[in-house]
């Protein structure tokens, strides 16, 4: 895919629209219990309440700081009162502190049906040798590791009944295959490009039946990650937060089946996804929208 990968569908969006709307019965997550790393902010909190749109059961959301999870919690809370929100500090780049939380999920009896990875470290700039061994360690233990620690967890639950059909999305980045991006960020595309094909091969081993595995690329979002990269609200022309909010919950209903596995961006019409010569293609080609290497 090129740079200008924002342009794969005739129509692209830079806003939520109709087709990924939480308030189409097919998008339904009623009953649903959500779990969001990262969602006290940002496209975090922006997914969580697009669950809550979409009439989630409960929403569980994590992240490092427990004030900022209070807060998002208690704005959520009020404005989605049939949605119960619960808050979880931990930093999942501890094995210990994720491990602690899906034990106490087996213990309450609680089952997770949909896991959205929003998380993600994100910092410096330069080449890989000038940022050094533990700093792009420190992000692929958070960008790949932490992945698989909650894939697993997720997909063994100990309550979950045998039947039930569970939903993963992976909120990945333009930068695996955007070379410009990657060359300014070396490490964070190199360690999100692993997260995106990890999680790539976890969906070759399993069927879409049992957990469909989506990944996608939110857009160009201001968030306060974005603002401590330096950038400001005239850098560019920013997308709105709730198209991957909405596209979210999407990702995670029977619509996107077909995408098993696959790397699409939020900004992509599903429409034009669904139908036409991009589904004969995705139907056809087992690779098509997969990471791998291009010119082979």
């Amino acid at each position: 895919m090129s740079a200008d990968s924002s342009n794969f569908t005739t129509t692209t969006h830079r806003a939520p629209y109709a087709g990924i709307s939480p308030s189409r019965p097919e998008l339904s997550q009623r009953g649903k219990v959500v779990l969001i790393t990262g969602s006290s902010g940002g496209i975090g909190f922006a997914i969580a309440r697009s669950f809550a749109k979409a009439g989630a059961a409960k929403v569980i959301m994590t992240g490092r700081r427990q004030g900022l999870l209070d807060e998002a919690v208690t704005t959520l809370s009020v404005q989605f009162p049939k949605t119960s929100f619960v808050a979880h500090q931990i930093d999942i780049a501890k094995t210990a502190d994720v491990e602690k939380i899906w034990n106490q999920f087996d213990v309450e009896g609680l089952v997770v049906d949909v896991l959205v990875l929003n998380a993600a470290r994100i910092q410096h700039v330069g080449s890989l040798v000038d940022i050094g061994y533990r700093e792009v360690w420190a992000d692929f233990t958070t960008n790949v590791g932490s992945h698989m620690v909650f894939t697993d967890l997720f997909y063994h639950q100990k309550k979950r009944h045998s039947s039930k059909r569970l939903f993963l999305v992976n909120v990945s980045t333009c930068a695996i295959h955007d070379f410009e991006i990657a060359a300014q960020r070396p490490n964070y595309s190199a360690s999100k490009s692993a997260g995106t094909i990890l999680l790539q091969q976890v969906a070759k081993g399993i069927s879409a039946d049992d957990m469909q595995v989506v990944s996608f690329h939110p857009g160009a979002i201001f968030t306060s990650a974005a603002k401590d990269a330096g950038y400001n609200e005239t850098t560019m022309k920013w997308d709105d937060e709730d198209l991957p909010g909405h596209y979210a919950v999407w990702a995670a209903s029977n619509q996107a089946r077909f995408l098993h596995g696959r790397f699409t961006w939020a900004a992509w019409d599903v429409e034009e996804l669904s139908s036409g010569e991009k589904r004969a293609r995705i139907d056809r080609d087992a690779n098509f929208l997969k990471v791998g290497v291009v010119g082979l």
